[in-house]
């Protein structure tokens, strides 16, 4: 997305919400599948700012209607489901709130009190078309009623022992009940819960160094970083981006691919990588070549590539609404934050072979300096850590705005990069008892 467009659909954000207004604030937390691929998201939301609250119900349903409608599920989640919690004043109302129930599944609490009226309104979103999911199970304060109205449990994996696992999770299927793994931290828990049946997995065992160890990095991993890490200099000129690109014939390969692809349907086939900057401009090829360098990284689950171009994006934008100039370092320093993971080293060791600015080498290694401020607040934005997702004196409003439109501009970098030609992908089935 070129930087004007973004300028100005923060602008938009900023001139709808009143000054001083709070703003729901919303994250997407993906589920994983056993491929280790995103199958879902749950969106994870609250107020930026306290206030009076006339009411737990109203309050819920002002924030939700924030958070799903006039942001909009295409914009959060793609075409994927998404699991919204549903707090136990939304399920007392007379007539539930139902949100697109072909693909929105409704979340409710594991210590719900399975009274007649919270019982009745899970019915009533059922019979509307909504799959249901249990958060949290605990067998211990989980009302038994509840597992007979839902599809889909949530097990917090660390709070078990092995042998409650192995006893709890085969009873659970076999109600016909899909698992879904919650708080996985380790590559190790990833494989235990998939021996024991569970479906989904949730947890940041994916972003994690230690994943990786046990593959080298590719030969040409480095040197095609060190390219990146040049281009991004705002100081080369379109002359020298265009010597530089070219004498990279992998790189050069998947920028010409990339554009003459379906995606762009250009009238002409694009022969050169002079055509493709005066087609794209440099801010556009700038990234069409960063994420071609992360997918040179082989053997890596997309949605890695996804959070290094959202926190690029995000950085980026944040320095932008902060006035920074230039905002390439903050590019750069959210794109090369899952390198440690990506290539499975320290990365201290990293940035040691990469021509970066000590500003975006002080963020990366420490998270010092104001890229590193800005890297802090993409990061915490992105795991709902809301207290933490501050940068400078922005509001909260344009903080979100950042976020959203990264998170988007990220998944179309990566449409941009899907191979050419390829057939449809059919979409996982969406989750649920059959």
């Amino acid at each position: 997305m070129p930087a004007r467009n973004v300028t100005q659909n923060i602008n938009t954000v900023a001139a709808a919400t009143p000054a001083g207004g709070s703003v729901a604030l919303v994250a997407r937390q993906p589920i994983y599948g056993k491929a280790m691929t995103v199958v879902a998201y749950e969106l994870q939301y609250a107020e930026s700012e306290s206030g009076p609250v006339n009411g737990a119900k109203e309050e819920a349903l002002r924030i939700l209607a924030d958070a799903a409608l006039d942001i909009g599920l295409d914009r959060l989640a793609g075409t994927l489901p998404v699991y919204i919690r549903y707090p136990r004043e939304l399920l007392m109302a007379d007539e539930p709130l139902s949100l697109h129930p072909e693909r929105v599944i409704i979340e409710i609490p594991g210590d719900l009190t399975a009274d007649e009226q919270a019982l009745r309104g899970i019915r009533t979103l059922r019979q509307r078309g909504h799959h249901i999911a249990l958060d949290d199970f605990a067998p211990q304060r989980t009302a038994p009623e509840l597992l007979d109205l839902v599809d889909i449990v949530k097990v917090p994996f660390p709070n078990f022992e092995p042998e409650e696992l192995a006893s709890m999770s085969p009873a659970l299927i076999r109600r016909g009940l899909k698992l879904i793994a919650k708080t996985v931290a380790t590559i190790e828990q990833f494989e235990h819960a998939n021996q024991l049946g569970f479906d989904g997995f949730q947890g940041d065992f994916l972003q994690r160094p230690q994943r990786f160890h046990s593959h080298r990095a590719p030969r040409n991993g480095f040197a095609t970083l060190r390219l990146v890490a040049t281009v991004q200099n705002p100081d080369c000129t379109m002359r020298e981006v265009e010597q530089m690109i070219s004498q990279d014939l992998s790189m050069s390969y998947r920028v010409l691919r990339c554009i003459n692809s379906s995606f762009y349907n250009l009238p002409q086939k694009v022969d050169s990588i002079r055509q493709a900057l005066v087609l794209l401009g440099m801010d556009n090829l700038r990234q069409l070549c960063s994420l071609a360098a992360l997918q040179q990284l082989e053997n890596r689950p997309p949605s890695l590539f996804v959070t290094a171009m959202a926190r690029a994006h995000m950085c980026e934008q944040l320095a932008r609404l902060a006035g920074q100039s230039p905002t390439a370092p903050y590019f750069i320093t959210g794109l090369f934050s899952m390198l440690d993971v990506l290539m499975g080293m320290p990365m201290a060791k990293i940035v040691d072979e990469l021509p970066l600015s000590p500003m975006v080498e002080n963020a990366l290694v420490a998270g010092d300096g104001d890229a590193g401020a800005a890297l802090a607040c993409a990061r915490a934005y992105e795991s709902a850590t809301w207290l933490h997702a501050r940068y400078r004196d922005i509001a909260p409003h344009l903080i979100r705005a950042a976020y959203l439109d990264a998170v988007y501009g990220a998944e179309q970098a990566l449409l941009q990069m899907q191979t050419p030609g390829a057939g449809a992908v059919t979409p996982p089935a969406r989750p649920g008892r059959r």
